[in-house]
């Protein structure tokens, strides 16, 4: 009887183990996967594929001195990035509250253009004498022009030292002008080179032109030393660089 006793005594404890173990594994497996797959109000679980959410996740953090949230990845195998933002087409990956520049922060695309296409094109790079004209095709848009050159007073053209000027025109509209001041005759004198934009140029072709300006009132009784009295002859040099953006 007494043997009896403790076998069933045995069985007994052999079972509760099978239950308390049986219950340990459902809990470790249903408790897991509920964590794993759940959603709103579940735990972040760090790799796992499967966090999901239907409402923002939001940290704030007062940090002074650094960011509220760093993602580091140090891996070094090809393709690695600490941060992979999906979305669906025609949606923004992103938002920010403030306009101020990001510190290395680069960007391939503008407008969704490639860098390729906004490349500056030296459409002038020769000696004189002015005018040099070019004619180049647009495709309409918004244009740089860089510009650089130089000239001279001369004496055989004017009675003293004074202003000179150079013009930029596009398709005989006058765009901008390079002054400079010298104080001696027949002394050739560089422009100041600068950038000049011309908005709203329509597809097409285009003719460029730099000239020299050169006064009616030069070498006459009405010239003073602010009239433009520009010359230019194979001693002088011009560049001219247009770098278009297209709409």
């Amino acid at each position: 009887m007494l043997r009896s006793a403790a076998s069933k005594v045995m069985w007994v404890g052999r079972a509760t183990v099978f239950l308390l173990g049986l219950a340990l594994m459902l809990a470790l497996l249903f408790g897991m996967a509920s964590t794993a797959f759940g959603a709103n109000g579940g735990n972040f679980i760090l790799g796992s594929l499967n966090n999901t959410a239907t409402a923002i996740t939001k940290l704030t953090g007062t940090v002074g001195g650094g960011p509220a949230l760093r993602v580091s990845n140090p891996s070094t195998t090809t393709g690695s990035s600490a941060l992979d933002l999906q979305v669906a087409t025609g949606k923004a990956p992103m938002k920010v509250n403030s306009g101020t520049k990001v510190a290395k922060l680069n960007a391939d695309k503008l407008d969704g253009k490639d860098f390729s296409a906004f490349g500056g094109v030296a459409i002038i790079d020769q000696p004189g004498p002015l005018p040099l004209e070019r004619s180049i095709v647009s495709e309409g848009g918004i244009w740089v022009f860089s510009i650089s050159g130089s000239g001279f007073r001369d004496s055989d053209n004017s009675r003293f030292s004074g202003a000179i000027a150079m013009d930029l025109f596009v398709d005989d509209q006058f765009v901008d002008r390079l002054n400079f001041t010298t104080n001696l005759q027949d002394h050739h004198q560089p422009f100041v080179a600068e950038d000049a934009v011309v908005r709203g140029l329509p597809a097409g072709v285009h003719t460029i032109r730099l000239a020299e300006e050169y006064s009616p009132a030069c070498n006459t009784n009405n010239e003073t030393f602010n009239t433009l009295c520009t010359s230019t002859n194979a001693n002088d040099f011009f560049h001219l660089t247009v770098l278009e953006i297209p709409d």
